[in-house]
C-alpha cells in the first residue's frame, strides 16, 4: 500500500513538472510567437530565443559543454532526461529568428565589405606619402647647411636702400601732418592730434632732418601750431569746466518744484554698484576703499584709481616709425603710434579706431582728463593749469551771471503765466503749463478761520467732509509763512538750486582737472617745463576760495536788507544820498563811481560787430581748427574786461532777483546745505571749506534772523491772545474737533507748527528754535490761566474791584482731598467700571462737599457769575485738553530728540549722517508729521509744560462739575429753607426754587453738549441725582413748619426733579428719589409708629428721623433764647426715646 502511494506520488509530482513546463514554454510562446501569418520573422526575435536557452538550456552555452551528455539526456525518457520536444522547439525558434534577422539586415552586411577594402586602400597611400615626405626634409637639411657668400653684399646693398627709403617716408608722412593735423582738431579728437604734434616735431628736430632745407618751413609751423593747440585745449578745458559746453547739460539740472537735493548724475548708468556690486571709492579720496554715496564723479575716480598710471602713449616706442610710413595719417590709433594699457578704457574711447561711436565730448570726465593728458603730451600742462587758475574768478562771476539770467526769464514767464490764470479763470488748467513758480506753499481759507492756511499736503483732499477730521499738524499761521511772498521765494529757489547745481558740476570738474594733474604729475618721467612742483600743479584749496567768495556774497546780497540796517554796504557803488549826507570829501574810497560791468552788453557788440567778424576770419584762414571755439571771442573778452576785479573793485555783487529779506534765509537753508554737502564729498577738504562757508549762515542765524523771528512770533502771539475774540470758540474749528475750540488755540497752534517746519529747514541754532517754541507754550499757558480765573472771579454788585473773589467751585477744585475722588471718578467713567463704584466715588465727593461747606450755605455770590461762563470754562477746558494733546503729538521720539546734543545745550546745527561735523536739512515729505526735536533739558520742560496744561485742563473740568452741584446746593437750600411746606390746599406746581433748579440745570445740560464730549458731560452731571436726595434728606431740619399737603408738595419737588434729571443722565439709582420718598413718607406717621419703624430697621441717621420728629410734633425753634417748642406735649418722650434708640443701635453696632 506505502509503495502504490508513492509510485502514484511521483506520478503526481512529475506530472506538475510537465505542465509547469508547459506553462513556461507557453509563456515564451507568448513572448516570442515565431513566424508571422507572412512567413518574416518578427525583429527581436532571436533575444527572445537567448534569453529562453539562458533560462532552460544554460548547459549549452558553457564553455566546457559536452554534446554527447545533451543527446543522452535527450534519449533517457525518465524523470532524470530532458524533452526532446522542447529541445527541438527551442532549435526550430532560434533558427527562424537567425533567418529573420539575415534577410533584414543582409544590405548592410554586403556593403560594409567595399568599405573595409577602401580602408585599406587609404591607410596604405597614408603610409606612402609620409615616406616621401621625410626624404624632402632631409633634402632640404642637405641643402641649407650649405654657405654662399654673395648674400653679404645684398644684404649692405639692401641696408641702404631701407635708409633712404626710410628718410622719403619721414618726409612724405611729414607733408601730410597739416592736413591731418587739422582734421583731428576739427574731430575733437586732441589727444590724437598732441600725439601727432610731439612725435612730428620730435622726428623733424632730428639732426638727420635738420640737415634737409626743404621741410623747414614744416618746422615753422608746427611750432607754431603747438601754441595753437594749446589755447585750443585750455579753451575746451574751460568749456567744459565752467559748463559752456552743450555736451555739459546733463551735470546739472534746473530746479524742479519740491525739490529735497541734487540728483546725482549717473545713478542710473551706475545701477550696477547699488545691486550689490563692488562700490566704488570715495570722492573725497580715490585709494579710499568705501564711498558715501555712488555717482558718476565716485565711478570716474574709481576707475582712475585701478587704472595704471601709465603715459597714453610713448613717444620712444621703437614701433612709431612703421606706424607713420604710410602715405598718410588716418584717425587709427596705430598709424599715430598710440600705445595704450589695457586697462585704459576711458582713454581707449577716443584713439582706439578710426570709427568713433560716439562724441568724445560726451563723456564731459574722460574729456577732462584727454585734455589734460594732451597739454602733459605738449609739456604745457602746468602753464594751462595756471591760465585755468587765473581766469577761475572771472569764468565764475559770468556763470552766475548767465544763471541769473535765466532765472530771470523763467520768473517772467510765470509771472505772465500766473497774470493769464488770474485774469481767465477758465484756462486754470492750463496755469499748471505755464508757470511752475506759482503753486503757494499753503492753501488760504480752507477752513475759514481767521489768520489760519492749510498746509500744502491737504490740497486736493475734502476738508469739510462730515465725519473726518483733519490733522491739526497741517495748520499754519498766514502771517508767518507769508512773511516773503511766495513767487519770491520759488525765484530763489530755482535761483539757488540751479546755481548750486551748476557749482557742484563745477566742482566736480575742478576735482577731476585736480585728480588728473596729480596722477600726471606723480609720474616718474614727467617733467614740466614750467618747473611747477608735481603736487601743487592745481592747488584745490586756493581754486576754491572765488567760488566760496561768490556764494557769501550772494548769501548775503538775498538776505540782508539795507533799509532795514542790518548791515550796511551791501552796494559797492557810492550812492549820491551818501555822497551828500557825508560830504563832498567823506566819500568811502573803497566804493568806485561807476565800472564797466554796467555797460549794455547789447549795444557794445553790435558796434563791434564788424571787428569781430574781421578776426574771426582772420582765424579762419591762419589757425584752423580755433574757429569753432572763437565764435565768441568776443563776448568771451568783454565778460571778462566787465569781470576784471581791477575794473569793477573787490567784491562785486549781482543783479538782485528779489528784495532781500531776513526770512528768506528759511528758503536758502535748504538748497546751501545740500550744496555744502555735496561739495565736502567733491573737494578732498571739502569739509573744511563747506563748514567755513555755512559760517555766514550760522552768524546771520544768530544775529540777525533769530532776534527778527523772535519780535515778530511775539507780536503775533500778542496779537493772537489780547484779540477780543480770542477766547471766543470759532464754529470753523470744527474741522479740527469735535467740538468747537477758541480761536487762540488754533491760531496758536498754527503759530507752533509753522515754527516746528521752520524748525525742520533750519540747521543753525535748532536749540534757539525749540526755546522760542516753548515760551510760546509757556506764555499761553499764563494767558489759559489768566482766563480760567477771570471766569470764575466773582465781583459784588457796587463793591469795589479789590472785593472781588474766585467762585466756590474754583476753590473746592483747587483742595488735595477732592483732586482724587474726581480723578478717580473721571477714570471710572472713561472706562468699564461697575456702578457700585461710580455711586460709592459720587457718596465720597458729597461727603467731602459737605464738610468743606460745613453748617455754611452756598449764597448766589458763591456761583459762577452765569451759565455763560460755565459754558466758556468748558470750551476752555476743551480748547486746553486739544492743545496739550497737539503739543504731545508734536514731542518726538528718542530719535527725534537725539538731533540736539543731550551734553551740550547750545548746539550750533544739525549734522549730516555722511560729514558729521556739517550741517545739513534732511529732506521730507509734505505729508510727513511735523516734530519738535529737543535736547535733556527742554524734554524736561517740555514735559513740564505739558503736565502743567493737562492740570489746568482738570481744573477747568472740576470746577465746571463742582459749579454745577454747587447750583443744586444753592437752590434746594433755598427750596428747603424758604419754601412754605404748611399750606390749605393742595399745590399745583413744584416750588419755585426747583422751578429755577431746573431750569438752570437744563441750560448748563444744554451749553455743555455742545462744547463738551460725551464722557465729559457725564462726568459733570455723574451722581446729580444722589447729591439731591442727599440734600433732600439732610436739610429737611431747615423747613419751618409742614403738614401732609406740604409733603405732597415736596413729593412734587422730587417728581420734577427726577424728571428733569433723566433726561440729562441714564443713571437710573440715583433719578428715582426712592430712599427720599420713604424718608418724607415717615411724615405721615404717627410718632410712635415712626419709632416702631426706627425699631425694626434704622434706615436714617438720628438728626434725619428727629428733622421730621420736629415736622410731626411741630417745633417751633425760638429765635429769642434757641429753645425749641413743640406743639405735642409728649415730643420730649419721643425725642428721649429716639435717643435710647440710637444708643441701642450704636451698641449693637459695636
Amino acid at each position: 500500500m506505502s509503495n502504490d502511494d508513492a509510485m502514484d506520488e511521483y506520478e503526481e509530482q512529475k506530472r506538475r513538472e510537465i505542465e509547469v513546463q508547459k506553462a513556461r514554454q507557453m509563456r515564451i510562446r507568448e513572448k516570442v510567437p515565431g513566424r508571422r501569418a507572412t512567413g518574416k520573422a518578427k525583429a527581436g526575435d532571436i533575444d527572445a530565443v537567448l534569453d529562453e536557452i539562458k533560462d532552460e538550456w544554460a548547459v549549452v552555452t558553457n564553455p566546457d559543454f559536452n554534446p554527447v551528455d545533451l543527446a543522452l539526456q535527450l534519449l533517457d525518457d525518465s524523470s532524470l532526461g530532458k524533452d526532446m520536444d522542447s529541445f527541438r522547439r527551442t532549435k526550430d525558434m532560434l533558427s527562424r529568428a537567425m533567418k529573420g534577422s539575415v534577410d533584414k539586415h543582409y544590405q548592410a552586411f554586403n556593403a560594409a565589405l567595399p568599405h573595409h577594402s577602401s580602408l585599406l586602400n587609404h591607410l596604405d597611400a597614408t603610409q606612402i606619402q609620409i615616406k616621401d615626405a621625410r626624404n624632402a626634409l632631409q633634402e632640404a637639411k642637405e641643402t641649407l647647411g650649405s654657405k654662399r657668400g654673395d648674400l653679404v653684399q645684398l644684404w649692405s646693398r639692401n641696408q641702404t636702400v631701407e635708409e633712404m627709403m626710410r628718410i622719403l617716408d619721414q618726409i612724405e608722412h611729414l607733408k601730410s601732418v597739416p592736413d591731418a593735423l587739422e582734421s583731428l582738431i576739427l574731430e575733437k579728437r586732441l589727444l590724437q592730434a598732441a600725439a601727432l604734434l610731439v612725435r612730428s616735431l620730435k622726428l623733424i628736430n632730428k639732426p638727420d632732418m635738420l640737415e634737409i632745407g626743404a621741410v623747414s618751413d614744416l618746422r615753422s609751423y608746427l611750432v607754431g601750431q603747438e601754441t595753437t593747440l594749446r589755447d585750443i585745449l585750455v579753451d575746451e578745458l574751460h568749456s567744459h569746466l565752467y559748463l559752456k559746453s552743450f555736451w555739459c547739460e546733463s551735470r546739472w539740472t534746473v530746479y524742479s518744484p519740491n525739490q529735497q537735493g541734487f540728483v546725482a548724475q549717473g545713478l542710473q548708468e551706475d545701477a550696477e554698484f547699488s545691486d550689490g556690486g563692488a562700490r566704488p571709492l570715495s570722492i573725497s579720496s580715490p585709494v579710499s576703499p568705501t564711498a558715501p554715496r555712488t555717482s558718476r564723479v565716485a565711478k570716474f575716480l574709481n576707475d582712475l584709481a585701478l587704472r595704471p598710471n601709465d603715459p597714453p602713449f610713448n613717444v620712444n616706442d621703437s614701433n612709431y616709425r612703421n606706424s607713420l610710413s604710410g602715405p598718410g595719417i588716418t584717425a587709427n590709433a596705430t598709424s599715430l603710434g598710440l600705445s595704450f594699457s589695457s586697462s585704459s578704457n576711458t582713454l581707449s574711447a577716443f584713439a582706439s579706431s578710426n570709427v568713433q561711436p560716439r562724441n568724445p565730448e560726451a563723456d564731459s570726465f574722460a574729456y577732462l582728463e584727454m585734455l589734460l593728458e594732451s597739454l602733459a603730451a605738449l609739456g604745457k600742462l602746468g602753464t594751462g593749469l595756471d591760465i585755468v587758475a587765473q581766469k577761475l574768478p572771472g569764468e565764475i562771476f559770468s556763470l552766475i551771471e548767465v544763471t541769473i539770467e535765466e532765472v530771470s526769464e523763467r520768473a517772467e514767464y510765470g509771472r505772465r503765466g500766473s497774470m493769464i490764470g488770474m485774469i481767465d479763470t477758465g484756462s486754470s488748467g492750463r496755469l499748471g503749463d505755464l508757470s511752475t513758480l506759482t503753486s503757494p506753499a499753503i492753501t488760504s481759507n480752507a477752513l475759514g478761520i481767521a489768520g489760519v492756511a492749510v498746509a500744502t499736503a491737504l490740497q486736493g483732499t475734502s476738508l469739510n467732509t462730515r465725519h473726518t477730521l483733519m490733522n491739526p499738524t497741517y495748520l499754519r499761521l498766514t502771517a508767518l509763512e507769508s512773511s516773503t511772498k511766495v513767487l519770491d521765494q520759488e525765484v530763489l529757489r530755482d535761483f539757488f538750486w540751479t546755481l548750486y547745481s551748476k557749482l557742484v558740476a563745477v566742482s566736480e570738474g575742478l576735482r577731476i582737472v585736480y585728480e588728473v594733474a596729480n596722477r600726471i604729475g606723480s609720474r616718474r618721467d614727467y617733467k614740466d617745463p614750467s618747473g611747477t612742483k608735481p603736487g601743487a600743479l592745481f592747488p584745490l584749496e586756493e581754486v576754491w576760495a572765488p567760488i566760496q567768495a561768490e556764494v557769501r556774497t550772494l548769501l548775503s546780497d538775498y538776505i540782508t536788507d539795507e533799509e532795514q540796517g542790518a548791515i550796511s554796504g551791501r552796494n559797492p557803488i557810492s550812492a549820491i544820498n551818501e555822497v551828500l549826507r557825508e560830504g563832498r570829501f567823506n566819500r568811502d574810497k573803497g566804493k568806485p563811481i561807476f565800472r564797466f560791468a554796467d555797460t549794455d552788453v547789447k549795444s557794445s557788440a553790435k558796434a563791434l560787430r564788424q571787428h569781430e567778424e574781421e578776426l574771426t576770419r582772420i582765424l579762419k584762414d591762419t589757425v584752423p581748427g580755433l574757429v569753432q571755439g572763437s565764435e565768441n571771442a568776443l563776448q568771451a573778452t568783454l565778460a571778462a574786461v566787465g569781470t576784471d576785479d581791477r575794473l569793477m573793485g573787490t567784491g562785486q555783487h549781482h543783479r538782485l532777483l528779489v528784495h532781500p529779506n531776513a526770512f528768506h534765509v528759511s528758503v536758502l537753508f535748504q538748497p546751501t546745505l545740500a550744496f555744502l554737502d555735496s561739495i565736502s564729498d567733491v573737494l578732498p577738504a571739502g569739509l573744511e571749506a563747506a563748514r567755513s562757508s555755512s559760517a555766514v549762515l550760522d552768524e546771520f542765524v544768530l544775529k540777525v534772523y533769530l532776534p527778527q523771528l523772535e519780535d515778530k512770533v511775539s507780536a503775533l502771539f500778542h496779537q493772537t491772545v489780547t484779540s477780543p475774540d480770542a477766547f471766543e470758540s470759532d464754529p470753523a474749528s470744527l474741522a479740527l474737533s469735535p467740538r468747537p475750540l477758541v480761536k487762540a488755540s488754533v491760531q496758536l497752534m498754527a503759530l507752533i507748527n509753522s515754527l516746528c517746519a521752520m524748525l525742520r529747514t533750519t540747521p543753525f541754532h535748532r536749540e534757539n528754535y525749540s526755546r522760542l517754541i516753548l515760551t510760546v507754550i509757556g506764555k499761553f499757558y499764563q494767558r489759559c490761566s489768566d482766563r480760567f480765573y477771570d471766569l470764575v472771579t466773582v465781583k459784588s454788585d457796587g463793591s469795589p474791584e479789590d472785593d472781588s473773589h474766585v467762585a466756590l467751585a474754583a476753590e473746592w477744585a483747587q483742595k488735595p482731598e477732592l483732586g482724587p475722588c474726581l480723578s478717580e471718578l473721571f477714570k471710572s467713567l472713561s472706562g468699564d467700571s461697575a456702578a457700585a463704584t461710580k455711586q460709592q466715588v459720587c457718596r465720597q465727593e458729597t461727603h467731602l462737599e459737605n464738610s468743606l461747606l460745613g453748617e455754611g450755605a452756598v449764597s448766589k455770590h458763591d456761583l459762577v457769575i452765569s451759565v455763560r461762563n460755565v459754558s466758556a470754562l468748558a470750551n476752555l477746558y476743551h480748547s486746553v485738553i486739544w492743545f496739550a494733546a497737539q503739543l504731545d503729538a508734536l514731542r518726538g521720539s528718542d530719535d527725534a530728540t537725539s538731533l540736539t546734543s543731550p551734553v551740550r545745550l547750545e548746539p550750533s546745527s544739525a549734522r549730516s549722517p555722511t560729514s558729521p561735523d556739517l550741517p545739513i536739512v534732511s529732506p521730507l515729505s509734505p505729508d510727513e508729521p511735523l516734530k519738535l526735536p529737543l535736547s535733556s533739558a527742554m524734554a524736561l520742560r517740555f514735559q513740564a509744560l505739558h503736565m502743567t496744561y493737562v492740570q489746568l485742563a482738570e481744573l477747568v473740568l472740576w470746577t465746571v462739575r463742582i459749579d454745577v452741584r454747587c447750583r443744586v446746593i444753592h437752590h434746594l437750600d433755598l427750596a428747603l429753607r424758604h419754601g412754605i411746606y404748611r399750606i390749605e390746599r393742595e399745590a399745583a406746581e413744584p416750588d419755585p426754587h426747583i422751578i429755577d433748579l431746573n431750569t438752570e440745570i437744563g441750560s448748563c445740560d444744554a451749553s455743555l453738549t455742545s462744547t463738551l464730549l460725551e464722557v465729559q458731560r457725564r462726568f459733570v452731571f455723574e451722581g446729580m441725582g444722589h447729591l439731591m436726595q442727599h440734600l433732600l434728606i439732610s436739610n429737611a431740619r431747615f423747613i419751618p413748619s409742614a403738614n401732609a399737603l406740604g409733603i405732597k408738595k415736596m413729593m412734587r419737588n422730587m417728581l420734577a426733579l427726577q424728571q428733569n434729571i433723566k433726561t440729562i443722565t441714564d443713571d437710573s439709582h440715583s433719578t428715582d428719589f426712592e430712599r427720599a420718598k420713604r424718608y418724607y413718607s415717615l411724615f405721615m406717621l404717627s410718632p410712635a409708629d415712626m419709632l416702631d419703624t426706627v425699631r425694626q430697621k434704622q434706615e436714617f441717621t438720628f438728626d434725619e428721623y428727629k428733622a421730621i420728629l420736629d415736622l410731626q410734633c411741630g417745633v417751633q425753634p425760638s429765635h429769642t433764647n434757641g429753645a425749641a417748642q413743640a406743639a405735642d406735649r409728649n415730643y420730649n418722650m419721643y425725642l428721649i426715646e429716639l435717643h435710647g434708640l440710637e444708643l441701642e443701635n450704636s451698641a449693637d453696632g459695636s
